[in-house]
C-alpha cells in the first residue's frame, strides 16, 4: 500500500504529536499485512483522526495568545470554556463553529460514520449505520477500510492547510506517514 507523509503543522501538544506519529507507524505496519487487519486499521485511522481534530480544540482552549487561524477570537473564547473529551463532542464542536465546513459538505457525516465504526472497538456494540452487518468480518471490508484511510489523509491535510501554527514554529511540526489507498 502506498503511503503519504504529511507535515502536521497544526499540532499544539507535542506529546500527542509524538503519539500520533507512533500510531501512524503502527497503522502502516497493519496496512502492509493487507486486509487481514481491516478492523484494526480502521480503529487506528479513527484514533489518529480524532487526535488530530482534538488538537484544534486543544489549541483553541490553551493558545489564547497565538490563537488558531480560521477560528474567530469570539469562537475560540467560547470553545475555550467547553469540556470536549469524546469523538462525538469534538465533531459537534467542529460543526457548531463551522471549523471543517471548507473540507466539504459531507465532512461531518463522514466523521460521524467513522466514529460509529471506531466504536466497534467494543465488540458487543452494533455499528449504528444502515446496511452494516453485525458480523465484523463483513462490516470491516476492504472498501470500508480504504474509505477510513482516505478520510484520515483528507482530515490531516485539511488541518495542516487551514490551521497551521505560526511559520516560525514549522521546525517543530510532526511529519506523519499514513497509508493512502
Amino acid at each position: 500500500m502506498k503511503t503519504e507523509t504529511i507535515s502536521c503543522r497544526f499540532i499544539g501538544d507535542f506529546k500527542v504529536g509524538d503519539n500520533m506519529v507512533y500510531n501512524a507507524g503502527l497503522l502502516c505496519k497493519l496496512a502492509e499485512s493487507g486486509s487481514t487487519f481491516n478492523k484494526l486499521m480502521l480503529l487506528q485511522a479513527g484514533a489518529i483522526t480524532e487526535a488530530a481534530l482534538w488538537e484544534i480544540i486543544y489549541r483553541a482552549q490553551n493558545f489564547n495568545r497565538e490563537g488558531v487561524p480560521n477560528i474567530s477570537e469570539e469562537d475560540r473564547a467560547e470553545i475555550e470554556g467547553k469540556k470536549v473529551e469524546r469523538f462525538k463532542a469534538i465533531i459537534d464542536v467542529m460543526k457548531k463553529y463551522k471549523i471543517l465546513d471548507k473540507a466539504g459538505a459531507d465532512i461531518y457525516d463522514e466523521l460521524d460514520k467513522l466514529r460509529e465504526y471506531r466504536n466497534k472497538v467494543h465488540i458487543q456494540l452494533d455499528v449504528k449505520l444502515e446496511g452494516v452487518p453485525r458480523d465484523e468480518d463483513k462490516a470491516f471490508t476492504d472498501p470500508v477500510c480504504d474509505w477510513a484511510l482516505k478520510l484520515n489523509v483528507r482530515v490531516l491535510q485539511f488541518l495542516t492547510e487551514n490551521f497551521a501554527r505560526p511559520a516560525d514554529l514549522a521546525q517543530f511540526a510532526h511529519s506523519i506517514t499514513v497509508p493512502s489507498p
